[in-house]
Order: C-alpha cells, then sequence, then structure tokens
C-alpha cells in the first residue's frame, strides 16, 4: 500500500499509557515508512505541534481553573486544528485519549472537525468514548461496564459518527474486550488493533545492574508496581497497600508514578521518564503487580511481560487477552485486598516458579506485539479506506 501521512493528535505527548501508546505507533509507522506528524495538549515533539491543550501539571494549570482562560481553549483548539488539517492534507488523523484535555477545551467534536478534511481512526484506551456525560469520568466507566445499556443515553461515539461527515471513522480498541464491548453498545464495528511495544528496550537484562541502578536489595524478592498515579482509584494501589499491610519478610515492594510514598519495606522510585529507565525496573522484579479495578490493555503489563518478569493482575478488562495464568502471570477474579493478599503468600513462597517463568513471558510478548505483524494489522485496517478515496477520485 502506499505510504501515508497520519496526524496523531493526542492530550499528552509522552505521560499516562495512550500517550505513550500513540508514542510507539508514531514510532512504528515511521519505521515502516509512513509520514507521522504529533499534534499533542501539552507540548510538543521536535516534528509536531503544541495543541494549546491543558498547560504542563504544576501551578500554571492549578492557577488556570481559577481563571476564565481555559474557557477559551476549545476555540482556540479547534480552530488550530483546522488550520493543521487544511495545511498538512493527513491522509488520516488518528486520535487518542480525547478525556484526558476535556477540561481544558478537547472534546470528541474535534473528531467532527477532523473529519471534514481526511479519514479518521478514533482509538477507545478506556471506556469513557462509550459514556454519554451524565456522569463522571470514573462512574461513566461503572455505568459502561455495568452493561446499564437502557439507562443511558446515546455514546459520544455514537453522537460524532452518527452525524454526517464528508469521511468515514474508523473505531479501534486495543484489546478485543473493549472492541466486542464498544460494537455491542452502539452497534458500530470496532477493529481490535493492540498497542505496540518497542521489543528491542523492553526485553530481559542483568538483574543486579537494573537493581544496583535503582538502589534496591541485590538479596531478596522485589515486587514491583507503578501507574501514571498511583492515585487513581482505578488503579487499585489502595487495595495493594492493604494487601501489603503486614509486611512481607523478605521481600520489597517498589512503587513508580505520581503519588507514591516511602515506608519500611517500601521503596518510592518517583515518576520514570525514559523507556530505558522502565525498562530497567522491570529486569530489577521478581513479579510486576498491577491491582487495577478497571483496565483495557495497559503498557505497563506489555512492558513487564517483554522484560521477563511475570504479572499477578485482577482479571479485569483486556488482562486475560495478555496473561497466560501459570506460564506468563497469575490472574485473581475476586477484586479485593484479601484476595490480592492470599495470591502473593502464595507467590512470595514459591519464587523458583516466577523465575522459571521468565522465558514464557518474553516469547510471549514478542508473539502477541511482534512489530512487522502490528503494521501490517493498521495497515489492512486502512487500505480499504484507502482505496475507496482512491477510487472516488
Amino acid at each position: 500500500m502506499k505510504k501515508l501521512r497520519v496526524l496523531f493528535v493526542q492530550d499528552h505527548l509522552r505521560n499516562g499509557g495512550a500517550a505513550r501508546a500513540a508514542g510507539r505507533w508514531s514510532h512504528l509507522l515511521d519505521r515502516a515508512g509512513h509520514i507521522v506528524i504529533q499534534a499533542a495538549g501539552d507540548e510538543t515533539s521536535s516534528a509536531g505541534f503544541l495543541m494549546t491543550g491543558k498547560p504542563p501539571r504544576g501551578w500554571r494549570r492549578v492557577l488556570e481553573c481559577f481563571t476564565d482562560k481555559r474557557k477559551g481553549r476549545k476555540n482556540e483548539i479547534e480552530q488550530r486544528l483546522g488550520e493543521l488539517l487544511a495545511k498538512g492534507k493527513p491522509d488520516f488523523v488518528w486520535f487518542h485519549n480525547i478525556a484526558g484535555g476535556r477540561k481544558w477545551g478537547w472534546s470528541e467534536e474535534m473528531i467532527s472537525i477532523a473529519r471534514q478534511y481526511s479519514p479518521v481512526i478514533w482509538t477507545l484506551h478506556d471506556m469513557w468514548a462509550l459514556g454519554d456525560s451524565r456522569e463522571s469520568y470514573w462512574q461513566e466507566d461503572s455505568v459502561v461496564e455495568g452493561g446499564k445499556r437502557k439507562e443511558a443515553g446515546k455514546s459520544r461515539v455514537e453522537g460524532v459518527i452518527g452525524k454526517p461527515g464528508k469521511y468515514p471513522v474508523i473505531l479501534t480498541a486495543p484489546s478485543r474486550w473493549l472492541a466486542d464491548l464498544a460494537k455491542e453498545w452502539t452497534d458500530m464495528d470496532c477493529v481490535f488493533l493492540p498497542n505496540p511495544i518497542d521489543l528491542e528496550i523492553y526485553s530481559p537484562g542483568n538483574r543486579i545492574e537494573a537493581r544496583k541502578r535503582w538502589g534496591l536489595p541485590e538479596e531478596g524478592l522485589v515486587i514491583l508496581v507503578g501507574a501514571d498515579s498511583l492515585a487513581d482509584p482505578r488503579k487499585g494501589f489502595d487495595l495493594l497497600l492493604e494487601a501489603w499491610s503486614h509486611g512481607r519478610k523478605g521481600a520489597t515492594l517498589a512503587l513508580f508514578g505520581r503519588n507514591g510514598q516511602e515506608r519500611e519495606g517500601i521503596v518510592n522510585l518517583g515518576s520514570i521518564d525514559t523507556d530505558e529507565a522502565m525498562a530497567d525496573a522491570y529486569r530489577a522484579a521478581d513479579l510486576y503487580v498491577h491491582p487495577a479495578r478497571q483496565e483495557n490493555a495497559p503498557c505497563t503489563v506489555q512492558e513487564s511481560l517483554a522484560c521477563g518478569t511475570p504479572v499477578l493482575a485482577f482479571a479485569v478488562g483486556g488482562i486475560p487477552e495478555m496473561v497466560v495464568p501459570s506460564k506468563t502471570g497469575f490472574l485473581v477474579n475476586e477484586i479485593s485486598a484479601r484476595s490480592l493478599s492470599n495470591e502473593l503468600v502464595c507467590l512470595l513462597a514459591n519464587s523458583d516458579k516466577l523465575e522459571q517463568m521468565r522465558s514464557d513471558c518474553r516469547r510471549s510478548a514478542g508473539s502477541k506485539w511482534d512489530p512487522k505483524w502490528l503494521t501490517m494489522r493498521f495497515e489492512e485496517t486502512t487500505g480499504g479506506v484507502v482505496q475507496d478515496q482512491k477510487a472516488g477520485q
């Protein structure tokens, strides 16, 4: 197929799972010869654009909450998007995580604007787009996951795609679970398109050297857990802390992300800014725990498996598609601190099993997220639209 010019639109350039997934897709497509441009809300890449979205975290963002500044951002963003589309003339516009910038002027209306210029890919990184805006972000996820379709109004997806537009919208999701849910919820097709990962950076390595880099004990077990924000209730860090409350003799809990804490037996690594440093954190660990109450297809689970580190998680969302029980990790069905604690006790008493699983973890990651297959999957997904455009010219 011809090489495409793809404009990525994402609220964050780097922070959060959706931003990281978008960045990895842009890198993968660039390596495949496609022309990639990124437009982010908080910062610009070397070959990208700033969408005047929400300001970087800090005092300026807090101050803006008490001014009228952000009220004008919506018009600014939509005008900026129109300019980029008119000048850049992309073959596709690929939207990632609109929800994260909604309070700062981002909205699903950006998709309606974009499809007047070119076909659109809209990736669902969570259930926000299946909600109808009557509930909060957290509550909407609960409504959708609870299957209360009759009680809800028309979803954002239906509201946008149902409107007249010059070009089509391709709906995608990085897990089969969410792709199926979206189709059931909206009666619209949603393509399963997994997130890519750089298997060269995220790869097994020397555990002792990795622990030295992070100042972790060279002896004993290291359990890793993290998220962009550990205070996000969906990530379930409170459940893990409760499960860990009595301490685990001979084991260290290592945290990464914002809002971490440090106490006896717990080491706070803070936010990790580079893929290379993140890979070393997984290499240092015997087990990665992902205690999320709600989830789609977390980048952290991908990263851990690619580095050869088994994963323990609740069997929610798309995680069962990523973790093979007793081969690459362990799934807990009951979402509770008690069930998580019981599983940890068993695993820490049988650390040899964790070591034996490392090679299976790496093989599974290489199979599930092979870059050549993912590039082909993207080109198959967009190819039909490209052919239709050619036919219409």
